[in-house]
């Protein structure tokens, strides 16, 4: 009755994975640590380290290429499902992930979740204070549309849809192996794929609180996340009508005050996103963004930047008709929703989030709970 812990990787330091590999293997309950990426050079450093890991903790370590899996963008989702269906393989009882890139990881991260995970409960998430200006994808995009699309569900109360950092037990992998939507998520939507099938089975589940948050190196341009804004909203936007069973058991940890560390940090660079909502717009971008809710207004930023409409009111109706339009291959309709998304959280930034990081974090939860209450 042991654990597998799990570190999807692909660029991240190499010092970094073996740290947090190091650690995860020092663990007592702790019987085998993975690493899953794709082949290259930081994949094949990490395995020829693995050994001497294993070594000297006396537990197994091991690094395997992900397969391929899905239908999407080789990616996260092929990687975490191979690590599920090697789980199945083994005799072990929890399947942890943690994102490699994390600089604090520690054995807390473990321990609060297999703390959880003796309460009965199918799958346990960590959830932690961020910035203000991060997480945009999962305030702008993932909770907001699912308190539209699923307003009465457990769906967009979860606090962090996209979080990399969970536990399982052997019934719930089981069920998410089984489930094509989750085998076809290659690609980054595989959080949210996951987020959405353990709600929609009606497992139990458990989230529980890292005070000093999760440390790792924010963005630049929002250019950064392009593919990951893409990639999650096709996610969410597959699942949009799809039936939910009755809600599992559920239980979140309190939160606490955000540290310095966390108030004080900036997500991303706001002179280098700037150009994103101005450069090299198409005639077909035009025509579609001119569909959609106060399309209009984000048209005229072919001529000057301008993003101050995209506030929490304006981005229920843009978000709506960005869903009743959702057509993931279309490379038209992936720039637009882009656009939108830059035009969305630099309004934010210019605004809410110069409240303060209390205020910021109050003002989005009251807004995406106002979105449900709405769409009930």
């Amino acid at each position: 009755m042991s654990s597998l812990v799990v570190f999807p990787f692909k660029s991240v330091e190499v010092d970094l994975v073996l740290r947090n590999l190091t650690i995860a293997a020092t663990h007592h309950a702790v019987e085998e640590v993975l690493g899953v990426g794709t082949e290259g050079a930081t994949t094949a450093i990490v395995a020829e380290t693995a050994g001497a890991i294993e070594s000297e903790t006396d537990t197994r370590v091991s690094v395997a290429i992900q397969e391929r899996i899905g239908i999407h963008r080789p990616g996260k989702g092929d990687a975490m499902n191979t690590a599920m269906r090697r789980f199945l393989d083994s005799s072990h009882r929890y399947l942890h992930f943690y994102d490699a890139d994390i600089t604090n990881f520690d054995h807390d991260w473990i321990d609060a979740a297999e703390s959880a995970a003796t309460g009965g409960f199918d799958v346990v998430r960590h959830y932690f204070p961020r910035a203000s200006t991060d997480a945009m994808i999962t305030w702008m995009v993932t909770r907001p549309g699912f308190a539209l699309a699923h307003p009465t569900s457990l769906l967009w109360r979860i606090a962090q849809p996209l979080g990399g950092e969970l536990l399982m037990v052997r019934s719930a992998v089981e069920h998410l192996v089984s489930d094509p939507r989750v085998a076809e998520r290659s690609d980054w939507g595989i959080d949210t794929m996951i987020t959405f099938a353990t709600v929609a089975a009606g497992l139990d589940i458990a989230e529980v609180f890292i005070t000093d948050g999760k440390q790792h190196s924010l963005y630049g341009s929002l250019e950064d996340l392009r593919l990951m804004v893409v990639e999650c909203f096709a996610a969410m936007a597959s699942v949009r009508s799809a039936p939910l069973l009755s809600p599992g058991r559920y239980h979140v940890d309190p939160s606490a005050p955000a540290g310095d560390e966390v108030t004080t940090k900036v997500g991303y660079s706001l002179e280098t996103t700037l150009p994103l909502l101005t450069d090299g717009w198409s005639d077909d971008e035009v025509e579609l963004a001119v569909s959609v809710p106060f399309g209009h207004e984000l048209v005229r930023n072919r001529d000057s930047i301008h993003f101050e409409f995209a506030d929490g009111d304006c981005w229920r109706e843009i978000l709506s008709g960005l869903l009743d339009l959702a057509d993931p291959a279309n490379a038209t309709w992936q720039s637009v929703i882009f656009r939108f998304w830059v035009a969305r959280v630099l309004a934010y930034t210019t605004t809410t989030a110069l409240g303060g990081h209390g205020y910021a974090m109050g003002e989005l939860e009251t807004l995406v709970s106002d979105y449900a209450a709405g769409a009930v």
